[in-house]
């Protein structure tokens, strides 16, 4: 190809090239500044989000979401705040239903703070000592 056609299409494909080169940086620049590789922990503001334990009748569950914690004991509705500071997430008292529930263990009612290990919530009672587990249910 000669003349401005063939001008035009060495300054566009330059041009072209110069983009991808320019995309291609900012999405390596991007992974490398996120923090997110083999190896590092789960940021547990966002790791908590969603739902943990069984939705079955008579099974403990907790839904955590912006700073609320919403679920049951398996039998009694429970409702709560957490906070995550310093990596630790912990859980103010809940407030929750009275119903008299036979053979429902409510052990949930001891919780103080949790932990993410995996797919698995361990809770912890105001002791430290860990009372239970509730696995990660996303669907």
């Amino acid at each position: 190809m000669n003349g401005p056609a063939a001008s035009t299409f060495r300054r566009n494909g330059r041009l072209i090239t110069g983009l991808m080169i320019g995309v291609a940086s900012v999405s390596l620049f991007a992974a490398c500044s996120s923090g997110a590789g083999a190896g590092s922990a789960p940021d547990p503001e966002t790791a908590i989000v969603g739902t943990w334990g069984s939705s079955g009748k008579g099974q403990p569950n907790l839904v955590f979401d912006d700073g609320k914690v919403t679920g049951t004991d398996g039998c009694n509705g429970i409702s709560s705040t957490y906070t995550v500071a310093d990596g630790a997430i912990t859980v103010a008292r809940f407030m929750s239903t009275q119903m008299a529930c036979t053979g429902v263990d409510t052990w949930l009612r001891g919780i103080h703070s949790v932990e993410i290990d995996g797919d698995a919530l361990v809770v912890r009672n105001s002791a430290g000592d860990q009372i239970g587990t509730l696995d990660r249910n996303d669907g």
